[in-house]
C-alpha cells in the first residue's frame, strides 16, 4: 500500500511522515510506502497512491481533493487535528489502514 501525506508547507508532515515509517517498520508492514507531498502536486501524483491523507491545515482543499480522489478512485480523510498535532505516527497509520479497508 502506497499512502501519500498531502501538506501546504511541510516541516510538520514530514516529521510525521518518519513517525509513520517507524511504526510501520516496528509492526513489520513492509508493503507500507508513506511519502509526503504539496498539495499543489497532487493532482500530477495521486495516480501512485492508495491512500491520500490530508493535514488537517489543508482542509480548505477538500472539495477539490475529494473531486480528484472520485476521478482516480482513490480514498482519502483528513488527519483529524490532534493526531496531527501531537505529530502521532501509530494513529495516523491506523486512519491509513482502516482507510484502505473500505470498500
Amino acid at each position: 500500500m502506497k499512502v501519500l501525506l498531502a501538506c501546504i508547507a511541510g516541516m510538520s508532515t514530514s516529521l510525521l511522515v518518519e513517525k509513520m515509517k517507524k511504526e510501520v517498520k516496528a509492526r513489520g508492514l513492509n508493503d507500507i510506502e508513506i511519502k509526503a507531498e504539496p498539495i499543489e502536486n497532487l493532482d500530477r501524483v495521486v495516480g501512485k497512491y492508495d491512500v491520500i491523507l490530508l493535514g488537517p491545515q489543508a482542509r480548505f482543499k477538500e472539495k477539490a481533493v475529494s473531486e480528484l480522489c472520485k476521478v482516480h478512485s482513490k480514498k482519502y480523510a483528513i488527519i483529524p487535528p490532534q493526531v496531527y498535532g501531537m505529530v502521532d505516527g501509530s494513529e495516523t497509520l491506523e486512519l491509513a489502514l482502516k482507510l484502505a479497508e473500505k470498500d
